[in-house]
This record gives C-alpha cells, structure tokens and sequence, in this order.
C-alpha cells in the first residue's frame, strides 16, 4: 500500500447524485484528492466546481463499457500521478414484476448493477496490483436476501458479493482490499424516481430503527472501508440498512 503521509487519490464512479455524491464528499473531507465520474458530466462539473478537492475530467463515463473503464482509470492515474481507492456506486433498478419484463430489461439491469462492477474492478485491480489499494463496491440488502418486484437486480446485486470475496482472495497478495457495502432503503434520486414518500410508507415498519437511511451514512460506511482503519478487513460485506438485514 502506498505511504500513509502521502495525499491519496480515490476515484469515485457514479458520483453525479445520491450515494456517490456523498461519497465523493466524505472522501474529500477526509483529505483525499477525489476524482469523480458519472454519466452525467453537468452533475459532476457542478460537484467539483463547488468543492475543493474533487477532480472532474470533463467528460461522461459509461461504467457499463470495459474501455471506458479501463481508460477512465488510466485517466485518473493520467491527471493525478496515483490511484489508491476506487468506489463504484453504479446501480438501476425499477420495481416490476419478473414476469412482465423483457429479456432487454434483465440485460440492462445486470449491465448497470454488475457488469459494471466488474469492469470497474478489472481496471482498478490491473492498476492497483504493484502498488494496492482498496476497492469498495455497492450491493443491495436485495441482494443478500432477495426482494419481490427486483428479482434480477437481487441476482445482479447478490453476484457483486460473490464477485468482491473471490477478488479479494485472489488479490489480497497484491495488497488490494475488496469489500462491499450493502445499502438498505436510502433516500436517493432512485428511491423518489420509484415513488418516494409512497414506497417509504409499505416498508419502513419493517425497518427496526423505523426510517431510511442517508446518502451520508452509505457514505460513511464507504470511507471506513476506504481507509486505513479497515485494513485488516477484505471481502466483507456491510450491510447499512437499518437492521433489515442481519447476519447471524
């Protein structure tokens, strides 16, 4: 891993809103230099324009394209010199009933929610391996438990977990930490795009601690698994959700 005394550099994929804007915000309070990317390029120009010590490179990045990724880090590295974390918080979903969707919408799903988890690591892990460093990837509590009305993004979500602890056997003798965070109901964009303050009402009694959760408290979760206070800590998953989930 690089030296603590050095400024590192985290890069940040689907920082334009919700959890990843948070998380680029927290990173960079922490003292990191963050780079921040999203499909959305206005969303992450305005992040960075409004906040010392977010990078924007000034294009839109599809994190559903193995080039993309594989180019936006050597974009990082490029115009800073390093990368020493990476965070993907792409994810898409829509509440509808497995039969009544098309085999291009499961295709989309899986896309956005785990082959571009995939891609994302195999462009980290490619740059990271001489030196180490931590890649966190964002699953659901969907994914550990599955949940009606998102079965394929279950599955896609659920294969992100699998996918991080192979990764983190496999490189942890390169010095790379691979973990998970597993949001529960968050009060994103997302969340409001599938009804809001309606889909609250059915599901947060179910919730032990009675609410949702903030971009900011993913976001926390996110920076301890970024940090040095985790590194003896790979192939976790944490789940952040309330108590909905509970491992025994």
């Amino acid at each position: 891993m690089s030296d603590s005394s050095e400024t590192h550099t985290a890069l940040v994929v689907g920082a334009g809103s919700g959890i990843g804007r948070a998380t680029a915000l927290r990173l960079a309070g922490s003292g990191m230099q963050v780079v921040a990317a999203d499909l959305n390029d206005e969303a992450v120009a305005k992040l960075a324009a409004e906040h010392e010590g977010i990078v924007d490179l000034g294009e839109a990045w599809d994190a559903t394209s193995a080039e993309e990724c594989r180019r936006l880090v050597a974009a990082v590295v490029a115009r800073t010199g390093r990368i020493d974390h990476v965070v993907s918080t792409v994810g898409w979903t829509a509440i509808t009933r497995f039969l009544e969707e098309t085999p291009d919408y499961w295709r989309r799903i899986i896309d956005v929610n785990l082959m571009s988890a995939i891609h994302i690591s195999a462009a980290a892990g490619e740059a990271m391996r001489e030196t180490g460093g931590t890649i966190v990837l964002t699953s659901s509590e969907a994914g550990m438990v599955g949940q009606s009305g998102e079965a394929v993004y279950s599955a896609a979500k659920g294969g992100i977990v699998a996918l991080a602890k192979a990764l983190a056997r496999e490189w942890a003798r390169f010095g790379i930490r691979v973990n998970v965070v597993a949001p529960g109901v968050t009060e994103t964009p997302l969340l409001e795009s599938q009804g809001g303050e309606t889909l609250l009402s059915s599901v947060v009694r179910a919730i032990p601690l009675r609410r949702a959760g903030k971009p900011e408290e993913i976001a926390d979760a996110i920076a301890y698994l970024s940090s040095a206070e985790s590194s003896y800590v790979t192939g976790q998953t944490l789940c952040v959700g309330g108590g909905l989930t509970m491992s025994s």
